[in-house]
């Protein structure tokens, strides 16, 4: 009795509180999405509402077992889960249930799972077991091996069953490995890898390599900022050159793009300033790394877009940059929940007054486009309060991670934390068009058994582990 009272009084009941909230309102939203006259009743078991009720019911079955378990059971079984979740991965790629292109489901009599959603609460126990080893330093070379493997082999079986989202759900552990010492330049590489991705789809070849040419020579003034006047010299002179020879080409008629001409006038001034210069030529083999594998993956991009992606992959992408505007095929999706999210306008239509909802002109409306009903339904004051309900959550998240005695419990945390954030912020922001369609969940809110449940787990475990803090 007394053990129980403990729980009661050390239960983050503020976390659970947001908790609640959000999946009731994931009900409400659910039932307004998918509505049926005929079908009133919100207990009716043929309904997606109705079965989101049961969901919902063994959600809080399975939140409750969780806490009455013994906290050391989380980590012995850390690496036992892992690896049993990848195998549940390998054999969805054999007898798996194919769902909308996708074979990532495991049908056992009339109920679906998708063993990938439970594959991030998994990654996230083995993640936290092995970081929070005695004597772990994150940035040896033989810790970032066991980490690339741990997260690899999810990634490439979920890859393989053609479900992007879910894999790309695995990038948000970057949030935990910078937190827990990985340097910063990292996730600046990866997004400065981004941009140059988009920039490089969009902009032409000359275009880009003259940005990518001024961008270092930028970064050689900042390098050598202590020698200012000099380095700006330098640079002024690169272009003066780089101009020059530009000329002479046009003048001689020589029959060559002008980017190769700038590439090979690039090589050969870096060639001669790393001969001349007196000083640290660690700075300058930096630029010249930094510019020639920039323009090396920005001339890839080409050839890794129209090779490697799928077609509705590319067609997503080139909807979102506006290279070209397919209102009726792959821009149908957003371009009908922009219209359903504004014509909430700032208090909504009402509660089951929804237009496009109710014509089902916005598909998977009760899934990834459950956003949608809440704008439509309840305006811009319903997507404000839904909002700050997910960022206050984040946010005591945060509190409990940082308040941990224990390595384990705050590598979770925030491994629980990013996997909610990003799931958050790309489910939005794709329901709005900043994004392409990747087809993630809303945690809580979308309906699914799975996500439901593998929410409430990563969730709760999260709350057992700091009962003991």
């Amino acid at each position: 009795m007394n053990r129980q009272q403990n729980i009661l009084q050390t239960l983050d009941w503020k976390t659970i509180t947001v908790y609640l909230i959000l999946v009731c309102a994931g009900l409400i939203c659910i039932y307004s999405s998918v509505y049926n006259n005929e079908h009133p009743s919100i207990f009716d078991m043929s309904q997606r509402y109705g079965m989101q009720i049961i969901w919902i019911a063994t959600a809080f079955v399975i939140a409750l077992f969780i806490l009455c378990l013994d906290i050391k059971i989380f980590t012995v079984l850390s690496i036992p889960l892992y690896l049993l979740t990848l195998c549940l991965l390998i054999f969805v790629l054999v007898s798996g249930l194919e769902v909308n292109g996708s074979r990532s489901w495991l049908s056992i009599g009339s109920i679906r799972i998708q063993p990938a959603e439970f594959m991030k609460i998994a990654t996230a126990l083995m993640a936290a077991y092995v970081i929070s080893e005695h004597g772990f330093k994150i940035n040896s070379m033989t810790n970032i091996i066991k980490m690339l493997i741990i997260f690899i082999a999810p990634i490439g079986l979920i890859l393989m069953q053609k479900d992007t989202g879910s894999a790309l759900v695995f990038s948000s552990f970057m949030i935990m490995l910078y937190r827990e010492g990985m340097s910063g330049w990292i996730i600046i590489g990866l997004l400065y890898l981004s941009i140059l991705f988009i920039v490089s789809l969009l902009l032409p070849a000359f275009e880009t390599i003259c940005i990518l040419t001024a961008l270092s020579m930028l970064i050689y003034i900042i390098l050598n900022f202590n020698i200012l006047w000099k380095s700006i010299k330098i640079t002024f002179v690169f272009f003066i050159g780089l101009i020059f020879a530009v000329f002479i080409r046009n003048e001689a008629d020589i029959k060559m793009e002008t980017q190769y001409l700038i590439l090979i006038y690039a090589a050969i001034f870096l060639s001669i300033l790393l001969i001349s210069y007196k000083g640290r030529i660690s700075k300058l083999l930096f630029v010249a790394i930094f510019f020639f594998s920039s323009v090396f993956i920005s001339f890839s991009v080409d050839y890794v877009f129209n090779n490697f992606l799928k077609q509705h992959q590319k067609d997503r992408i080139e909807d979102m940059l506006n290279m070209k505007v397919d209102l009726q095929g792959t821009g149908y999706n957003v371009h009908q929940s922009k219209i359903a999210i504004g014509s909430g306008g700032l208090f909504g239509q009402g509660f089951l007054q929804g237009t496009q909802t109710k014509f089902n002109f916005v598909p998977e409306q009760s899934t990834d486009f459950i956003f949608c009903t809440i704008g439509e339904e309840f305006g811009f004051i319903g997507c404000l309060i839904v909002i700050s309900l997910y960022l206050l959550l984040l946010f005591r998240i945060i509190i409990i991670a940082e308040r941990q005695r224990f390595a384990f419990t705050r590598i979770f945390a925030y491994c629980t934390f990013g996997i909610l954030f990003f799931h958050f912020i790309v489910n939005v922001s794709m329901t709005i068009g900043l994004i392409p369609v990747i087809g993630i969940p809303l945690p809580f809110l979308s309906y699914g058994g799975s996500s439901l449940w593998a929410f409430t787990i990563m969730l709760f475990i999260l709350l057992k582990l700091d009962t003991k803090r």
